[in-house]
């Protein structure tokens, strides 16, 4: 029997479990809803509905109401009982139109079941990240790693922010703060978009904290001609691909996406340079990065797959895809730059200050100065977005002056690793 009480947040923190069966109380403020609690203390809430018109009509013609039907809302807290109420509100009001709101709630748990975490994740990246993006592969990579084993088979709507919190938790514990940053910033960013097209209701991770994630907002450091040494010697001893990736990146000062997810067909060999289009380079527009002799000695001996038109530069799977694991690379490469450095010092408790892989850009620029070259070449050498009016009236694509600054800095680098 359904006992009858106004129910209240404090009602239903205190209301003890019964000793055997389950409980059913009636809320007096919303007719129709019930809470349920069974003896092991789990409290949810359902709704009791009659539809309108299911029991015929009576003589004078007047719909009857059917037999009475049951709809689970959910537990407590996740479902609080103010929802309980507009959801019980709901359903009831349907039935009085005559509408079994039950038709309407299977097509809702079909859809729902249909938009998990992985489905949802595909058409993000089909219909946004890939045309917005422009190293849309480290995003799905990134969140197909660390989320989707947890939470791909999960309704998108039924994800909660504790479970992000989760998984961010576990990141920084192992220390790759970075990568939790990234997921916090990926996830959001398919939240947002699954609650515009009216997938979820709202974004779970809005107004998330996570003072541990402080992005660093060093510019970064110029790298010492020991450290460059010991670094250079460290990336030779990984070899193809990620110590060549490295050598690359040291040589040129790009990003890491540009060359680690670079296309066989985005290497022009009849004039030796990297062509990145539009869809591709951060700042949305097309950027070409020459490749001085160094670079091209380094690329010839990069494997050729055989049978593909295309491929991927920089692959540990034939091409296929591109390289994957640079924290675990660049591990690596901390571990066998200490031991170089170590050796050249004669000090074996000699250590290497931290370092960024954005910190070989800043080294590019600022050797570059020091060769002396302006600041319009070292912006054009690293695709750096013009300022102002430079913009929109400078056409000049620098390309002869980039050569020519890359081919320099290449030797300089190869002076000091070579001592």
């Amino acid at each position: 029997m359904t006992t009858k009480k106004r129910l209240t947040n404090q009602v239903l923190e205190r209301i003890n479990p019964p000793k055997s069966g389950r409980l059913e109380m009636g809320d007096e403020l919303c007719p129709g809803l019930v809470l349920r609690v069974t003896e092991q203390g789990a409290k949810s809430f359902s709704v009791i509905y009659r539809v309108l018109g299911e029991g015929g009509e009576s003589d004078s013609g007047r719909p009857l109401a059917g037999k009475q039907h049951r709809i689970t809302l959910g537990k407590w807290p996740v479902v609080s009982l103010a929802g309980a109420r507009d959801r019980a509100r709901a359903i009831i009001a349907k039935a009085n139109e005559g509408v079994d709101p039950r038709g309407e709630r299977i097509e809702a748990v079909k859809e729902r079941r249909a938009n998990t975490f992985s489905a949802v994740l595909d058409r993000h990246v089909k219909q946004d990240a890939m045309r917005t993006i422009s190293s849309w592969q480290n995003v799905e990579r990134v969140l197909r790693l660390h989320v989707v084993p947890r939470l791909g088979d999960r309704p998108i709507a039924d994800i909660r922010r504790s479970e992000v919190h989760e998984i961010m938790d576990d990141l920084v514990a192992s220390g790759r703060v970075g990568t939790a940053r990234e997921v916090r910033k990926q996830m959001s960013r398919i939240f947002n978009w699954a609650a515009d097209r009216e997938i979820i209701e709202s974004n779970p991770l809005s107004g998330m904290k996570r003072t541990d994630l402080a992005r660093n907002t060093e510019a970064g450091r110029a790298l010492t001609d020991v450290e460059l040494r010991a670094i250079w010697k460290a990336a030779e001893e990984l070899r193809y691909p990620f110590g060549s990736l490295y050598q690359t990146l040291m040589l040129t000062g790009q990003r890491r996406a540009e060359w680690g997810f670079c296309k066989r067909s985005e290497i022009d060999t009849d004039n030796r340079w990297l062509d990145l289009g539009k869809e591709r380079f951060k700042s949305r527009r097309e950027h070409i990065v020459p490749m001085s002799e160094f670079v091209w000695t380094l690329f010839e001996a990069f494997p050729v797959w055989a049978g593909r038109n295309d491929y991927f530069v920089f692959s540990s799977r034939h091409g296929r895809v591109p390289v994957a694991g640079f924290s675990q690379g660049k591990r690596a490469l901390d571990a066998g730059a200490l031991k170089h450095l170590r050796q050249e010092t004669g000090n074996d408790a000699a250590t290497l200050q931290h370092f960024r892989i954005h910190d070989l850009r800043v080294t590019c620029e600022t050797r570059l100065a020091n060769l002396g070259f302006n600041q319009e070449i070292r912006d054009a050498v690293l695709g750096h977005a013009r300022p102002g009016l430079q913009k929109i009236y400078n056409k000049h694509d620098y390309l002869k002056e980039k050569r020519e600054a890359l081919q320099a800095y290449g030797a300089h680098l190869m002076d000091i690793v070579r001592k």
